[in-house]
């Protein structure tokens, strides 16, 4: 969508308390990218009940922690594009209130406090388990801040994918089977590198759609590479992320079962088909949702098919 003379003039005469977000306070934390938090996490704890009965109340205190991170991390994203300059079209003006919309200055305070409910959840998960799971907690919201604040934050120099590969692949798949009273070993590092090449294809989704969006705020991968460059190396993680499945299956470190998570090739390859070179506009912007869709259909199959496999232990 493009912006006109009169938005970017608004946003030239930028002031705090001026502006209202189009849609509802669920919206800004867009609940489609949750299962960025979700999958890692449901395959984590799947992995932990190949040792153990798992319990129930840390992984439901574990979710409900992580989506609350994330949430925030959304929702400062987009706080921080607009006060930059970017995505105009997502705000109108405080007279054009037409519901309860969020505003833009009450966007931090509420993030703020979200995290420490976050952190209120993780002190108690580490009380249960370790308190390496409030260290690197910790770390994590820290990070999850980094990457929209500022002018240099980790997405503007094009640290993105490498940013949710650590935070929302090895880290989140990793502690949430600390957090069932387990250590780290090989077994869980070869899933948590599963989560980490699928969370990397969202955001470099995400930043090929918004090549030219960005262009003047952020550095990301995709200017770096080129667009062809990174619609290949979108092709190459997809490829590799069900390369990887079928291997973890054939060593062992995963049950037969996982298997289940072929059937999400063909939204995988609708993904490809979004970013391909002579791609028409529309199809770059609905491949963000097809990256999206991708993550949950791959994510919870690749999950439900280790936990199927615990089942029948």
């Amino acid at each position: 969508m493009g912006i006109s003379n009169t938005e970017i003039e608004k946003m030239n005469s930028f002031q705090e308390g001026s502006y209202l977000y189009r849609s509802s306070w669920f919206q800004l934390m867009r609940p489609l990218t949750f299962s960025g938090t979700i999958s890692p996490i449901l395959a984590g704890t799947a992995v932990a009940s190949l040792y153990a009965p798992i319990r129930w109340d840390i992984f439901f205190v574990m979710i409900i922690a992580a989506l609350i991170v994330q949430a925030t991390a959304n929702m400062f994203n987009d706080y921080f594009d607009f006060k930059h300059g970017q995505d105009a079209e997502k705000w109108k003006d405080t007279d054009e209130r037409s519901g309860n919309e969020p505003a833009h200055h009450h966007i931090p305070y509420t993030a703020i406090g979200m995290l420490c409910i976050a952190i209120i959840l993780g002190v108690w998960l580490s009380i249960q388990s370790s308190w390496w799971v409030a260290l690197i907690g910790s770390i994590s919201i820290v990070f999850g801040y980094l990457y929209s604040a500022g002018k240099h934050s980790l997405s503007a120099l094009g640290f993105g994918e490498l940013t949710a590969a650590v935070f929302l692949g090895f880290v989140t798949t990793i502690l949430s089977f600390v957090v069932q009273g387990h250590a780290v070993d090989g077994f869980i590092l070869a899933v948590a590198l599963t989560f980490a090449m699928l969370i990397s294809t969202m955001i470099l989704s995400n930043n090929i759609r918004d090549l030219k969006k960005d262009r003047g705020f952020r550095n990301t991968l995709p200017m770096k590479l080129g667009r062809k460059n990174a619609a290949r190396l979108l092709s190459v993680l997809l490829i590799s992320i069900y390369a990887w499945a079928i291997f973890l299956v054939i060593i062992q470190v995963v049950p037969w079962t996982a298997i289940l998570s072929l059937f999400a090739i063909p939204v995988a390859l609708r993904l490809c088909w979004s970013y391909r070179l002579k791609a028409a506009r529309q199809e770059e912007i609905k491949g963000m949702k097809w990256a999206a869709y991708h993550h949950w259909t791959f994510g919870l199959l690749f999950a439900i098919g280790i936990g199927a496999g615990a089942f029948m232990l």
